[in-house]
């Protein structure tokens, strides 16, 4: 049965929905390109047209992935999809021109598109929000894949890099951890790697002896720049830097400083996420805007990539 295309009534109510939890307000746009950024919607028909429709509440799939990738590209158009979140921004940084032959993501934008098949990436979105990645992060400290953050073993968070404007305090890039008591390096690391289900982390430790972590520094995905906006009486009491990635003379400089470093790759930080708490945030949200309305409800299922992964593998 041909893909029952998405109208352009039915893409804005799930954009809404995408959108109730991770506002594009609070993403970077300094850098960032988040939002719908591919839109193959059709025109919305008539009440007259609507009435003739075969098709009554037709039934729509959006795939989740951290990556856009070809192999992305091509499950969706496999698996009759209508809309790809993509966490990271497809077209980054924005593109001038249009060369297939030159660029795998310009083939697929062009597939995408020939498919009817739309993209939104929130990215920065989701770093910034409550119960967001950065959140989840904090958790997996711990040993806890949630979106809120457990009070019973974390003491306190704050963001590191607030956003510009009246967004509240909790709304921001990055966080400091606290915890309630002091954990052995070793454990913090079997946490993470249980949580974010990776089996490697890489690990920069100033001393041999049994290190113990207390307050930590933590961000989804780079925390080179975010960590920048750490004031330094602040970062003399950080036990951990815990991220994805880090340049090899960030990584001395934190040694350097009597802390242990925690590396898991960029995107490690950020896939499982999209998997163990976002799908389920979007099927909750969408039931309730449902509920909220007298007019037809939107049939959506939230299934995750099976072909997204991280582009390095340790070997």
């Amino acid at each position: 049965m041909p893909k029952q295309p998405l109208t352009t009534t039915e893409l804005n109510k799930i954009v809404k929905v995408i959108q109730s939890l991770y506002p594009i307000k609070y993403a970077d746009s300094k850098w960032d390109n988040t939002g719908l950024l591919i839109d193959t919607s059709v025109p919305s028909p008539t009440s007259a047209a609507s009435e003739n429709n075969d098709i009554c509440n037709p039934s729509f799939k959006v795939l989740l992935t951290n990556d856009l990738t070809s192999k992305v590209c091509d499950e969706a158009i496999s698996r009759n999809c209508n809309l790809i979140l993509a966490y990271h921004p497809f077209i980054f940084p924005s593109w001038k021109n249009i060369s297939p032959n030159n660029n795998p993501q310009h083939k697929s934008c062009i597939k995408l598109i020939q498919k009817n098949i739309s993209v939104y990436c929130p990215h920065t979105s989701v770093d910034a929000v409550p119960y967001g990645v950065n959140d989840w992060l904090c958790n997996s400290l711990v040993g806890v894949s949630a979106a809120n953050i457990d009070d019973a073993v974390i003491s306190r968070t704050q963001v590191i890099e607030p956003i510009d404007g009246n967004a509240p305090a909790t709304h921001g890039y990055g966080r400091i951890v606290e915890l309630v008591s002091s954990l052995p390096l070793n454990e913090i690391i079997g946490n993470i790697k249980s949580v974010l289900k990776i089996k490697h982390v890489q690990v920069a430790v100033p001393t041999n002896d049994n290190f113990l972590v207390k307050r930590i520094a933590l961000c989804a995905g780079s925390g080179s720049g975010v960590f920048r906006s750490i004031s330094k009486r602040e970062m003399d009491n950080i036990d951990l830097i815990y991220t994805g990635e880090l340049s090899h003379h960030e990584i001395l400089k934190f040694k350097e400083m009597g802390k242990a470093v925690v590396l898991c790759n960029h995107s490690n930080t950020e896939r499982q996420y999209i998997k163990d708490i976002m799908t389920g945030l979007l099927s909750k949200e969408l039931n309730k805007q449902n509920n909220g309305t007298d007019k037809e409800t939107l049939n959506v299922s939230w299934i995750v990539s099976e072909t997204d992964e991280d582009p390095l593998v340790v070997v």
